[in-house]
């Protein structure tokens, strides 16, 4: 795979810049739009038929989202709780809510609730919506009346899991539960470590306590499932239909397929590895402002002399086999006013300062004073071969400017285009 990013991120300045720091929001806040990634030092309200988007922000209280409110939220953090009644969904895509997560459709089933890498200090419950719960971590419970469906993934409960009356089915695959689950009252497919079919899943499922399953009136499978309690069935129709990987401490009900081998020790233990993700090549400047500043030249001999150091920046490379990169640099002419010179004179010294990521820093480039084109055409900054270890590297380079002495006088500034390559 190639990615190609390209963005201007540097100024270079002959005399210096400033930075302006971006302030958080006061106390409560009531959401019209997108928030981006501010912190919300209160309570934040996403009002009724509002679309409200977060993106690596924080709120230091709890998250209201009212009738037919939106609320899509990535890499945030909550610190209180996430409550929603009749809104049209809330979907919360990685980092953590401290408190509880409750979303219901008060009257009809409708509007959904998505969660996924996310770390929930206290319990979830939901009712009369969609509800799937993906690559998470639920400290309290997790509670579920009359959801449309219910899907449970690779996620670890700490408390019990409760799913009752969902009518358009219910999957359990690479589920941790401490405690125990009850799945009862639904009328569609319950797969339970298990296919359609009956196969097993290849996310089995630990639970600690016992497995209820009651009342269910379809398609009722269990496989690749151990219990460390009883598993206990009750007017389910067809019976329940075990496959491969089944055990439990004990078994009380109707049950067809294979019987369930014994679950016992004195303590276990249990760990979800989920499928290689495809991964990125991502890259960020290490800095508090993205603004190289030069200084005033110094008049030498036949020259005027800058000398400095760029942004550092960051790469990690997360893709799966672990292929080639590199990060390449070109200058823009430096202007003042109507002046322009040529940003051959700039020359540069690349140098990896962490190199977890197998980084090599690419060759040094002179300034065109002393002759070629210096970083006026594209240069490489630092690379990493394919089959390099997996972590992040930082590179970075000392900068060394060289004017001829007719440069007409000014404050010049140029910009850095990286490309990153892959």
């Amino acid at each position: 795979m190639r990615n190609l990013i390209k963005a201007s991120t540097v100024a270079l300045v002959v005399v210096g810049g400033s930075l302006v720091a971006v302030p958080a929001y006061a106390a409560d806040l009531t959401c019209s739009g997108d928030l981006g990634s501010q912190t919300v030092a209160g309570t934040l309200t996403v009002p009724a038929g509002v679309d409200c988007v977060i993106g690596g922000g924080t709120v230091e209280g709890d998250i209201i989202v009212e009738e037919d409110g939106w609320l899509d939220a990535t890499s945030v953090t909550v610190t209180g709780d996430v409550i929603a009644t009749d809104a049209y969904g809330v979907s919360i895509d990685g980092t953590s809510v401290g408190g509880d997560i409750v979303a219901y459709s008060a009257d009809t089933r409708g509007g959904f609730l998505y969660l996924n890498d996310l770390a929930v200090g206290g319990s979830v419950e939901a009712g009369g919506i969609d509800v799937e719960v993906t690559d998470s971590t639920i400290t309290g419970s997790l509670n579920t009346l009359a959801a449309t469906y219910v899907d449970l993934l690779r996620t670890s409960v700490d408390g019990d899991v409760s799913i009752d009356g969902s009518d358009y089915g219910v999957s359990v695959y690479g589920a941790i539960v401490k405690g125990g689950v009850s799945v009862s009252g639904s009328s569609r497919d319950v797969l339970i470590g298990a296919d359609a079919d009956g196969a097993a899943d290849s996310f089995g499922n630990t639970i600690g306590g016992g497995l209820s399953l009651t009342g269910n009136t379809a398609n009722l499978r269990v496989a690749s499932t151990t219990v460390y309690g009883g598993i206990a069935l009750d007017g389910n129709t067809p019976a329940a239909a075990f496959g491969t990987g089944v055990l439990a401490g004990s078994v009380t009900g109707d049950y067809t397929g294979e019987a369930p081998g014994q679950a016992d020790g004195d303590q276990s233990i249990a760990v979800t590895v989920p499928e290689q993700g495809d991964g990125e090549l991502t890259w960020s400047l290490e800095g508090t402002s993205n603004l190289v500043d030069l200084g005033v030249a110094e008049e030498r001999l036949d020259h005027y002399f800058a000398d400095g150091e760029i942004v550092p920046i960051r790469i990690q490379d997360t893709r799966r086999d672990n292929p080639a990169w590199s990060i390449t640099a070109q200058v823009s002419d430096f202007t003042a006013g109507g002046a322009a010179v040529s940003s051959k004179y700039l020359g540069w010294m690349p140098e990896v300062f962490e190199s977890e990521g197998g980084a090599v820093a690419g060759p040094a480039v002179p300034s065109g004073f002393d002759g070629g084109d210096g970083l006026s055409v594209a240069r490489t900054l630092a690379q990493a071969d394919a089959g390099h270890t997996r972590g992040s590297s930082l590179v970075g380079a000392d900068l060394e400017l060289k004017l001829p002495l007719d440069t007409p006088r000014g404050t010049y500034t140029a910009t850095v285009t990286l490309t990153v390559l892959g």
